[in-house]
């Protein structure tokens, strides 16, 4: 909110102040974009130079709104998270079937990605590769980002399971089964169709397919 004065009218340094803020929103929105596309190609060998240069900022000026980076990496992980986060939670938690919700936290999943390209490729470079271990280093700062879906999921086939609907495991091993099935149609949809174009969609199984082969993976047969 603007300072004002006993006139009730907007004081100038408040206005330079919202102006400097909303500058500097940008400013990192600008850089975390950057950021994404350089640590999506590079993964964790990105360099701050890189970042920079593609932001067309100099490096003190990203040193100013970010210190260094694991603190980008973080940062870019952190924007994705309560958009993607909240979808999953809503499908996990809201009143249905298990098998309903099972199929519509793929889409969620599916749909975001498709969006987000780039943050895919951050995501599968980072996380995918251990998600079956469940194993992360320090230095990546998605873990916890990652931890939490898996939660959610987890959380879905416990009830699942518990209600009939679902086959009997663990359910903690289920959702990383899920996961890895999940994830290798977007990672193929990613490579194939969004990053060479429309015309290599004929090699893509139809979304149908892997709704049905959730079924047979997960569903309890009546």
């Amino acid at each position: 909110m603007a300072r004002t004065g006993n006139s009730g009218k907007p004081v100038k340094g408040g206005l330079r102040l919202i102006r400097r803020e909303q500058q500097n929103e940008i400013s990192r929105t600008h850089i975390l974009d950057a950021a994404e596309q350089v640590f999506a190609d590079k993964g964790l060998n990105a360099t701050i130079k890189e970042i920079a240069e593609l932001a067309d900022f100099s490096v003190g000026a990203v040193y100013l709104i970010n210190n260094g980076k694991d603190e980008l990496l973080a940062a870019v992980f952190e924007r994705h998270a309560r958009a993607f986060l909240g979808s999953m939670r809503e499908a996990a938690w809201e009143p249905g079937k298990s098998r309903d919700k099972l199929h519509r936290l793929f889409d969620i999943q599916f749909e975001y990605f498709r969006g987000h390209p780039n943050f895919y490729k951050l995501f599968d470079r980072l996380v995918r590769s251990r998600s079956w271990a469940l194993q992360f280093t320090s230095a990546e700062q998605s873990s916890i980002w990652y931890r939490e879906s898996l939660e959610i999921m987890t959380k879905l086939f416990r009830d699942g399971i518990a209600n009939g609907e679902l086959v009997d495991g663990d359910p903690v091993a289920q959702s990383a089964i899920f996961s890895g099935i999940s994830t290798a149609y977007i990672s193929h949809w990613i490579y194939e169709v969004a990053s060479k174009g429309n015309a290599r969609i004929e090699r893509i199984a139809p979304v149908a397919q892997l709704h049905e082969l959730l079924d047979r993976a997960f569903v309890r047969k009546s």
